[in-house]
């Protein structure tokens, strides 16, 4: 039997609706739970870490006894992970560089949602400063990242800080993926059809002596009977169905809903809630590609998972035996 790569990628974070939730229930425990199902496979997570969420609390550590205890507790899970084999990258959402924290929690600023709202000397600060602080809690090098909300483009404005600070492979593009929210656009329909590719100025378009390296996340095409069997378990379905996460996720536009509702869509294969139960299907739509020599990408969020999700993970890495797992430092030799 062919083996099979496979990643298990997952943006690890906080919500950033008017709840964002709490490290206990979106971070630290359904990690836990995911890392007790990996074991049992011999398999290994990426965590594309919320850095910018580290770095405040810090900044507020002395001030507010809490927060202290939450990055200490992070940073812990993080370091113990990375010793154990696990991978630590980097995921940048910078509205923390404009949130703060009172007595009464989290004040959300999504208002520069995208990291190209930003000067291009203050993405160079962003860069900087959030990747230093994911390092403390990493033994392995970081050099990887995700897009918060898949906002890569336009690639060349924040192309140099990347650059400057050791970030040569990313890890967010999709097959048609798309959207034309205006605070979370992104456009990859004419998203190179290869299992990785390198590139300079612009993640679609392949350059052989390009600096940097695209690996896609696998995708898969949903039909809307889908998302409206996923209303249904939102609202009446058991526990099983229900995340993790204690918080609240943004709104999107209604445009987003709607086509959902209407129209088959392309999105990421994922782990997340009901989602997981498509696993099967996308990978053998992987297979039948001929993708085989490609890495099967899977995403998702620990403030996503579920009951559900795990054991629909479970069993597909039981059912598949012929998927071999890596992280991203299994990778290294394909940096130029």
């Amino acid at each position: 039997m062919q083996t099979v790569d496979y990643l298990i990628s997952l943006d690890y974070e906080l919500f950033f609706g008017k709840n964002p939730g709490s490290v206990e229930n979106c971070m630290l425990k359904p990690t836990k739970q995911l890392i007790t199902i990996l074991d049992k496979h011999n398999s290994k997570v990426c965590l594309f870490v919320d850095a910018g969420f580290l770095v405040k609390l810090k900044e507020y550590s002395n001030q507010f006894s809490e927060l202290k205890e939450q990055y200490n507790e992070i940073q812990k899970q993080l370091l113990s992970l990375s010793e154990a084999g696990h991978d630590i990258q980097l995921h940048i959402h910078p509205h923390w560089f404009d949130s703060i924290y009172d007595q009464t929690g989290w004040q959300i600023d999504t208002s520069r949602y995208r990291l190209h709202d930003f000067s291009e000397q203050e993405i160079e600060e962003i860069v900087s400063t959030y990747k230093a602080e994911l390092q403390l809690c990493s033994h392995r090098p970081i050099f990887a990242y995700r897009a918060g909300g898949w906002c890569l483009q336009p690639f060349i404005k924040i192309k140099q800080a990347l650059l400057n600070n050791g970030i040569w492979l990313d890890s967010t593009v999709f097959n048609q993926g798309y959207s034309s929210d205006p605070t979370r656009h992104f456009d990859f329909k004419n998203m190179p059809q290869q299992p990785y590719w390198s590139f300079s100025n612009d993640p679609l378009l392949p350059e052989q002596s390009g600096e940097f390296v695209e690996l896609p996340i696998s995708a898969f095409k949903t039909s809307p009977f889908f998302f409206w069997k996923l209303a249904f378990h939102k609202k009446f379905s058991s526990k099983q169905f229900k995340p993790f996460g204690d918080g609240q996720a943004m709104v999107a536009n209604n445009h987003y809903y709607f086509q959902r509702l209407t129209q088959s869509t392309y999105g990421p294969v994922m782990i997340d809630g009901a989602k997981a139960g498509q696993l099967q299907s996308a990978f053998h739509r992987h297979l039948k590609q001929g993708d085989a020599k490609g890495i099967f990408n899977i995403m998702g969020h620990p403030k996503s998972l579920a009951p559900y999700s795990l054991h629909k993970l479970d069993l597909f890495l039981s059912k598949n035996k012929q998927l071999h797992c890596k992280t991203f430092q299994d990778l290294v030799h394909l940096k130029k």
